[in-house]
């Protein structure tokens, strides 16, 4: 084989090598598309349990509030009514327990909610990390084609493996 068509062998296998790195690369994008927009969509999620937390923390408060209240008025008709305030005192006495009752439940509710919304906060840090492997594994690629070396682009896969493994616990986490 003479000099040239040597040349040429080297640039066409060179080429095909570019090929392979170049479609690894796209590849690792639409992965990182996907991984990206769970993440964002856990996000939002978590986000509106927060909001229904502070909610369920505030209907909390609103209600012991009441019941406290409640048990207040109930001491105060019997004092200031002897016999016959007993009666309402009794009345406000049911309401106040109603109400510490109903408060209790959305209290437990909460609690409930909060624990999930952890859960969903956990995943979605999952998916963040494995976003952030899938980034480091394209530069890998990038470099593997940028200095024609082939050890970038094969490290570029344990990147992927790792984000791949990250994204299997984000999706599969409770």
């Amino acid at each position: 084989m003479e000099s040239h068509e040597l040349l040429e062998s080297q640039e066409h296998a060179s080429h095909a090598g570019n090929r392979q790195v170049g479609m690894t690369m796209a590849i690792f994008a639409a992965a990182l598309a996907l991984v990206t927009m769970m993440g964002h969509r856990l996000h939002t999620e978590e986000v509106v349990m927060q909001t229904q937390v502070a909610d369920g923390w505030a209907f909390f408060q609103a209600k012991n509030s009441r019941s406290q209240m409640y048990a207040a008025d109930a001491k105060l008709a019997e004092l200031l009514q002897g016999a016959a305030g007993a009666a309402t005192a009794k009345a406000w006495v049911e309401k106040a327990g109603q109400e510490r009752k109903e408060a209790d439940e959305i209290r437990h509710s909460t609690e409930q909610l909060d624990r999930e919304t952890k859960a969903i906060a956990q995943r979605a840090t999952r998916f963040d990390e494995a976003e952030v492997f899938l980034e480091i594994a394209i530069v890998l690629c990038s470099v593997a084609l940028l200095t024609g070396g082939r050890g970038f682009w094969l490290v570029s896969f344990g990147g992927a493996i790792i984000a791949i493994v990250l994204a299997a616990l984000g999706m599969t986490a409770h």
